[in-house]
């Protein structure tokens, strides 16, 4: 009895771990806190950053809103890339979620490039333009 409960259960652990094998994962963002303003908060995942030789960088980063948005959404990715030596930024992806953290249904999904916009001091843009475009160990 124990024996046959055994090769049940390895024959099991076999099957889901061939199942992993085969299904491709979702990717999980490294979110970290960047800024909060007006009771929204902004949050950074780092390990998303690349900086190209051409000087422009790109990031993810994502709004978790206080309240509902005029799109009905409670939250906002969006892939943003700056032009380091021009002070410019556009996204180059924007998705809106009806939870916070990037949950619930899908509502808005912009996945073309924005127009190029100049980047104004004092704002969560320019403070996340700062961290992305520094130069050191992350050129790629």
């Amino acid at each position: 009895m124990m024996r046959q409960r055994a090769r049940g259960l390895l024959s099991q652990s076999l099957v889901l771990t061939a199942l992993l094998a085969v299904l491709p994962l979702s990717a999980h963002a490294e979110w970290t806190y960047f800024a909060s303003l007006d009771g929204d908060t902004v949050l950074v995942d780092r390990t998303t950053l690349v900086q190209n030789k051409n000087r422009n960088s790109t990031i993810w980063m994502l709004t978790n809103y206080g309240n509902i948005t005029v799109q009905n959404v409670l939250s906002v990715s969006k892939w943003v890339e700056f032009d380091c030596d021009h002070d410019k930024y556009r996204y180059l992806a924007v998705y809106g979620y009806e939870g916070q953290m990037q949950t619930g249904a899908k509502l808005v999904n912009i996945p073309t490039p924005s127009q190029w916009d100049k980047t104004k001091y004092g704002t969560v843009l320019k403070n996340l333009q700062l961290v992305a475009c520094l130069r050191g160990p992350l050129l790629r």
